[in-house]
Order: structure tokens, then C-alpha cells, then sequence
């Protein structure tokens, strides 16, 4: 291999992005990640292997950077290794990045819009027509905040009559120019601003600083971010846009056509618009749920009222920090090779999980790595994970079943012992891993709640309503409508912030379910009346944690709890989170929803994991079934009386 310094391999590498990038940032952004690695290893960049990078990754999640960061440091040292190959003419030679392995998997995020109350408050508050232009060029027209930083009056064609909409020739992303479109409420802020403040060259900004400069992008977010605070609401100019796409997409703009306003190159960018709000989820839900409470409820529907949120200030209910990765202590049963494995895996895993959850995961898996590992030293000594024979899985799993373990139990205590040995195997800890036993699992239908549970449960918690009820109560009741009437998980039910509830819109914004994916889900009328009155009871700053006991955050444990004493109550036995999930799923499917709007709704990847839910839609199936039948008889009803009047005539004598 040719001898070059890493300066020297970095200075070539600059040179190259410069050439291929002249007229964007990536040069400085993979070169500022280029740096970091450099400085984590300081070795010889032609000796970099597949390890050195593991070790990169995991210190770079251990810092706690956001999953696309890591991403984009990755992607640059994956483009510096094919260069480096390029150089020595060796293009087959192995990269030591790979993107699979260490970019990770990435959350789902829907775009962080406003509500509409949020809008409101925010154009009450401002003041300079400036500032209200700019907030409008981004609400009305979509447009990102270097686009309103870089608008010339020549970009700006206002002569098509009153009625029509202002059009704005835009140089966007990627140097690619698009006409967007600016209605006349929008515009007009914009042309008070014009006529008190005339450009001298068309070919001038439009927007400048009280220096009379062209005001930057960083002046934009500072002006924004105070406007923020002053209504307590966290503003930065690209929730100004994803309001704007939100709106579009809930008036049905086609997909094409919103992606040509918002200057997007990937029509899968645009869908994350559709996804958050889609007219016909919405409307799905909202019949099947409407149908649901007339056949429960005698009830009148109550309109959601809006609840007054906090205006700034530090917030008050916050789940405590999760705290370090556990340590030895945690594995005090375990001998030192076993106890080093098992804490170095979970150091790993440790900045993967979401924060609010890592002591719960945690817990949870050294329960089950202790249950197998704990059997398998009781059987017979090991004195190394390479010790661990087919044999010795295969004894395992016979004896877990054969004392009445449930077979689901045993594959996911399999499958957190094989998550370990392949990361060991991984890491050149463990040169095999063990053939894995083939379990035969169970097809259990979802346990839902019945008709009536939910009519006796619901009619309880009405009654306590009316009559006054204990801080308790009204707890166990707002988990039940956000996890019965919302479909949430009860994870993500104790994460929710207030600034994710919308009463007004009667929404729900769910950040980072399952899967790191957002999603949005909806609230029925009588769901968003309850979680009103909760809140009136509870400090709610935006940031404060919705689901709360005396000003302390709840845990899974402390929830399924009050959720089980809310069911007794009536006499159901184990109401637990998932079956209030489950009736949720049961009761829109059997009132008529679509299986990939529940699929939405439900925030699954996969749709053969909804449709486990139609197994139990019993009366759309019977429903389907009967219209069915009714067509069939139909059809063969003649040719049936017909044959019965011809076997009457046969026998008479």
C-alpha cells in the first residue's frame, strides 16, 4: 500500500468533496466527521478495520447523538474508505464500514408540526411586519428558512389579479429552483413590509437586519425561537413548514403536487406529510368510533374543549434520568467471563434504547439472560462462552417446556441469549454460535374485552364522573381512554408530553413508538372531554410528562396496576394495557375501519401483524358473511322452490 500520513490522506479527501460538492456543505460536514474518527483513532487510516468502526459507533451512541447523526458520520467514513480504495486502484478491496451493520436502524419521524391553537397564539404575538412576512412565507408557501433568507423582490410576481395566489420562483435544496405559490392572506403581511421598507434592485434581498444587511438564517431562528418563548410553544422555521404540509395534505393536495411545492426529489419524503395526517384514517376512525360509542353510550357527543396550556416557564413533571449503564453489581450471581460479556453487550445496547425505557429493558433482559445461564451452570460447569454446545440450548429449552413454560416465554429468553452471542461472535469474542433449537409457537388470538365489559366499564367511569371522583380515578381513567379510545401502548402512553395532545384537533402525536416510528392517532370525543378534566388537575406545562401520579412520572409497573384495580372495580379480571389495545383494534375493525387505516392507527411495520386483529372482527365477518349468503340464496332461490314443487309432485299418490 502506498505510504501517505492521514493528513495527507485527509487533504486529498477534501480536495475530492470539494470537486464533487462545490456548491454545498457536505465537504465540510464529512470532513468535520473525518476529524472526529481521526482524533477517536489516531492510527494509521489504511489500517482501519471492521472493529475500530464498531467501537467508533458505540462511543458516538454513547455520547447520545441522534441516530441520523451517527448515520451521516458513517456514510462520510464509508465515502473516505471507497475514495482511499479508489486512490490505490484497489476498488475491490473491503470497505470497513458498512452501512447496514453500523448506520443502524433509523427512527421513523413524522414532521413536527403545530396545532392550529399553537398557530394562533404565535401570529397574536408578533409584532413587526418583518417578522410576521417571514412567518407567513413559511406557513402559507412552505418555504425553508435559507429560501426566506435568500428571497430577491425579482423572485416575487404579484400581477395576476386579486384573487389569485402570489407565485415565488424559489432556489431550494440541491440548487433546484420551483414556483410555489402564496395566498393573498399570506402575501399581505409581506407587501406591508415591501411598501414601508422598498428594495432599491430587484435583484436585492428582501428581508434585512436593523444593520440594513441581508438578514442570515441564524437571525431568522433567533427571532423565532423568541417568539417561542413568549407563548410557550418551541418554534423553529421548519415546524412553520411542516405546518404548512400538514395543512395540504389534510386537504387532500395530491402527493405529486405537494412534493413540487415542497421541493422534495423523493416522493417517500412527501408521504411523511400524508402519514401524519390523513383525511381518510381520520374519518375512518372517527366513524368506527362514533358507531362504537352509539352502540355503548346513550351519551350525547361533547365537543372537546381547548385546555389552556402554560405559558413558559421550566416544566414540572419529568421522568427521572435513567442513569448510567447497570454494572457489576447487576450480575452479582454471575462468574467474572459471564459477567463481562453480559455488560459489555448491554453497554452497547444501552444508548440504542430510548431513555425513558433503558432500566426497563435492561432489568428485563438480565432476567432472562440470568434464567438461562443460571440453569446452564446449575447443570454443569462453564468456564467460557465457548464451551456453550447445541446440546446445552437444546437441554434448555426441552426443560423450560417441560415444566410448563409457555413456549413464547422460551424463545424470547432464546432470543435474548442469541442477541449476546452474536454480538460477542461480532466482536471476535466467540468463534461459533450454537445451532439455535426450533420452537414450535402457539397462534393465540388477541384478548380483547367483550361488548359488555366495555359497557359496564365505561358506564362505571361515567357514573363516576357525574357523582366526583378521586385523583385515582381520574388517572386510571385517562390511561384507559388514551390506550382503549387511542390504541397507544402503554410505553408510549407514559412518554407523551402535553404539547403531544391536541384537544382542539382531537390528535395525538406519538414520537418514536415501537420501531423508532412516529405516527399520529386520533381521539374520540368523549376520550378528549376525559383527558380535559385530567389535565385541568395536573400542572401541564408543554413539556410535562401528560401521565403523572403527585408530580412524579408513572412507570409500566405503577400503571398496569391502577388499570387492573380500575377492572375489578367491575369485576374484570387482569385488565391489562394490551387488551384495552386489543379491544381498540377489535372495536374499529368490527364498525367497519379499514385494515391498513388500523394498520396506521396501530403503528405496525408490517400488515400481517394487523390482520392478526380480523381474526376476532366477528361481526364484520358475520356482516360479510350474511350479504354474502343473502346474494348466493338469491340467485338459487327459483331453482330451489322449483326442485321442492317437482319432489312434492313425485309423491302424490
Amino acid at each position: 500500500m502506498e505510504e501517505r500520513s492521514n493528513a495527507e490522506w485527509m487533504a486529498r479527501f477534501e480536495a475530492d468533496l470539494k470537486r464533487r460538492f462545490h456548491d454545498r456543505s457536505t465537504a465540510k460536514h464529512y470532513m468535520s466527521d473525518l476529524r472526529l474518527f481521526v482524533q477517536f483513532h489516531p492510527g494509521p487510516l489504511g489500517e482501519v478495520t471492521r472493529c475500530d468502526i464498531d467501537a467508533f459507533v458505540d462511543q458516538q451512541h454513547t455520547l447520545g447523538l441522534a441516530p441520523a447523526t451517527v448515520k451521516r458520520r458513517v456514510a462520510a467514513l464509508k465515502s473516505f474508505f471507497d475514495f482511499q480504495a479508489e486512490e490505490l486502484s484497489q476498488l475491490g478491496r473491503p470497505n470497513p464500514v458498512s452501512m447496514r451493520r453500523h448506520a443502524g436502524r433509523q427512527p421513523k419521524l413524522l414532521p413536527r408540526d403545530l396545532s392550529d391553537a399553537e398557530v394562533s397564539r404565535l401570529l397574536g404575538v408578533i409584532r413587526e411586519e418583518r417578522d410576521l412576512a417571514m412567518v407567513a412565507l413559511m406557513l402559507y408557501a412552505g418555504l425553508r428558512v435559507g429560501e426566506v433568507a435568500s428571497l430577491c423582490a425579482a423572485d416575487i410576481s404579484s400581477d395576476e389579479g386579486e384573487a389569485s395566489p402570489v407565485r415565488l420562483r424559489v432556489m431550494g435544496k440541491g440548487r433546484k429552483e420551483r414556483v410555489v405559490y402564496l395566498c393573498r392572506e399570506g402575501y399581505a403581511p409581506l407587501a406591508r413590509y415591501l411598501e414601508a421598507h422598498p428594495v432599491a434592485d430587484k435583484h436585492s434581498r428582501v428581508f434585512r437586519n436593523r444593520l440594513g444587511e441581508p438578514i442570515t438564517i441564524s437571525g431568522i431562528e433567533e427571532r423565532l425561537g423568541r417568539y417561542g418563548r413568549l407563548r410557550g410553544v418551541e418554534l423553529t422555521p421548519h415546524r412553520l413548514r411542516h405546518t404548512y404540509g400538514r395543512w395540504m395534505a389534510e386537504s387532500r393536495l395530491p402527493v405529486l403536487s405537494l412534493a413540487r411545492l415542497l421541493g422534495h426529489s423523493s416522493i417517500q419524503t412527501t408521504q411523511r406529510y400524508i402519514d401524519g395526517a390523513d383525511p381518510d384514517v381520520r374519518r375512518g376512525y372517527e366513524a368506527a368510533m362514533g358507531l362504537h360509542l352509539a352502540g355503548t353510550t346513550e351519551q350525547a357527543q361533547v365537543e372537546a374543549q381547548a385546555v389552556p396550556q402554560a405559558e413558559a416557564g421550566p416544566t414540572t413533571v419529568l421522568r427521572q434520568s435513567p442513569g448510567s449503564c447497570p454494572g457489576k453489581e447487576w450480575l452479582g450471581w454471575a462468574p467474572d467471563w459471564l459477567r463481562e460479556g453480559c455488560l459489555e453487550w448491554l453497554r452497547h445496547q444501552w444508548p440504542r434504547w430510548k431513555a425513558s425505557q433503558r432500566h426497563h429493558h435492561a432489568q428485563n433482559r438480565l432476567g432472562e439472560l440470568r434464567l438461562f445461564w443460571s440453569w446452564q451452570l446449575a447443570r454443569h460447569p462453564l468456564g467460557a462462552f465457548e464451551e456453550l454446545t447445541d446440546e446445552d440450548v437444546a437441554a434448555f429449552a426441552d426443560a423450560q417446556l417441560g415444566r410448563g413454560l409457555a413456549a413464547k416465554t422460551v424463545k424470547t429468553t432464546l432470543d435474548r441469549v442469541y442477541e449476546l452471542l452474536r454480538y460477542l461472535k461480532d466482536r471476535g469474542r466467540l468463534s461459533r454460535v450454537p445451532e439455535r433449537p426450533v420452537l414450535k409457537l402457539p397462534d393465540p388470538l388477541p384478548r380483547h374485552l367483550e361488548p359488555g365489559e366495555v359497557l359496564a366499564l365505561e358506564g362505571w367511569m361515567e357514573r363516576q364522573r357525574q357523582e366526583g371522583y378521586c385523583a385515582e380515578t381520574r388517572l386510571a381513567m385517562a390511561l384507559y381512554y388514551l390506550l382503549g379510545h387511542a390504541g397507544l401502548r402503554i410505553s408510549e402512553a407514559l412518554d407523551l408530553q402535553v404539547r403531544d395532545l391536541d384537544l382542539v384537533g382531537r390528535r395525538v402525536r406519538v414520537q418514536q413508538g415501537k420501531g423508532g416510528r412516529d405516527r399520529v392517532v386520533y381521539l374520540s370525543g368523549k376520550a378528549a372531554e376525559v383527558l380535559g378534566e385530567y389535565l385541568k388537575t395536573v400542572p401541564h406545562a408543554a413539556g410535562d410528562l401528560l401521565i403523572s401520579w403527585q408530580g412524579q412520572a408513572l412507570y409500566p409497573g405503577q400503571a398496569r396496576r391502577y388499570l387492573r384495580r380500575l377492572g375489578e372495580k367491575v369485576g374484570i379480571q387482569y385488565l391489562s394495557p394490551h387488551r384495552l389495545r386489543h379491544t381498540y383494534a377489535t372495536v374499529l375493525l368490527n364498525n367497519g375501519m379499514g385494515i391498513e387505516g388500523l394498520r396506521r392507527l396501530m403503528g405496525h411495520e408490517n400488515l400481517n401483524t394487523t390482520l392478526i386483529y380480523a381474526r376476532l372482527a366477528d361481526t364484520t365477518l358475520e356482516r360479510q358473511y350474511r350479504a354474502a349468503m343473502d346474494a348466493a340464496t338469491a340467485r338459487t332461490g327459483a331453482a330451489g322452490t322449483a326442485n321442492t314443487a317437482n319432489e312434492q309432485l313425485s309423491v302424490t299418490p
